[in-house]
């Protein structure tokens, strides 16, 4: 029987999916080449961790809900260790909308056959607790027969 849903922990660096560019080769073919060096990494790890924690594919739609972790920089802190007041209230490197891309993408053929079938997502991005490391929380549950959105916190 499967259960109403699964919850994954990735352990690793978030990264984007990035933007992508056209490269033509000498025998005249051309080829799409990712810009940025970190997508692949992530995206395997997600795809690791989806297969390590025996995530197995909805037939139908399902819904997404992440939450991205990165480890706080040290010049965020005092030297008490308290937090400045400059620092901010949540990690900013990377747009949601290519977090949420690498993440839907490393997914396809694991937890669904093609990521057309993410019908709803929520994606936030966080510091990790103290202690932690980065990676991402990843719950994903089958949407709601009737419709309608049943977003609660991984």
């Amino acid at each position: 029987m499967r259960p109403e849903g699964y919850m994954v922990w990735v352990d690793g660096d978030p990264a984007a999916q990035g933007s992508k560019r056209l490269v033509r080769l000498k025998n005249g073919r051309s080829v799409m080449l990712e810009n940025s060096k970190r997508g692949k990494p992530w995206r395997t790890a997600v795809a690791e961790a989806a297969r390590e924690w025996k995530v197995q594919p909805y037939v139908g739609d399902v819904m997404l809900h992440v939450r991205v972790r990165c480890v706080r920089p040290q010049k965020h802190y005092r030297k008490d260790g308290t937090i400045t007041p400059g620092a901010p209230a949540r990690p900013g490197y990377a747009d949601c909308d290519k977090l949420a891309r690498a993440i839907c993408d490393a997914l396809a053929g694991i937890a669904y056959a093609n990521d057309r079938q993410v019908a709803a997502m929520a994606l936030e991005r966080e510091w990790s607790p103290e202690g932690m490391g980065s990676g991402a929380i990843i719950r994903i549950v089958p949407c709601p027969p009737k419709g309608g959105w049943a977003y609660e916190h991984p």
